[in-house]
């Protein structure tokens, strides 16, 4: 009984002398006490447009190609990867039509 005992105390003696575990998220970075007084904060541009729309009139119809690309990371692929089906495996993907017709 006593033998349990000290391989019991023995071993709660090891795991307590093993590294600390891992900390779940890292430290954050630490701010400048004093910041620089050379550079002001950064401010939106308030003359900058976006990009002008394409002033299209009448159809468009145009020849594409029709592979869905779908990465998704949260099926524990890496990003630019993923599974590949049987359409993906095809050299020659078969093109089809797109038509445009812009609503007034």
């Amino acid at each position: 009984m006593k033998r349990r005992w000290l391989a019991l105390l023995v071993g709660l003696a090891a795991i307590a002398a093993g590294p600390p575990p891992p900390p779940l998220l890292p430290v954050p970075p630490i701010p400048p006490t004093y910041p620089p007084p050379d550079q002001a904060a950064p401010v939106p541009d308030a003359e900058a447009h976006g990009v002008a729309p394409e002033n299209q009139q009448g159809l468009k119809l145009s020849v594409t190609d029709f592979r869905m690309r779908n990465y998704d990371a949260s099926q524990g692929y890496a990003m630019g990867s993923h599974f590949q089906t049987s359409e993906d495996k095809r050299v020659i993907q078969t093109p089809g039509l797109t038509l445009r017709l812009p609503l007034q």
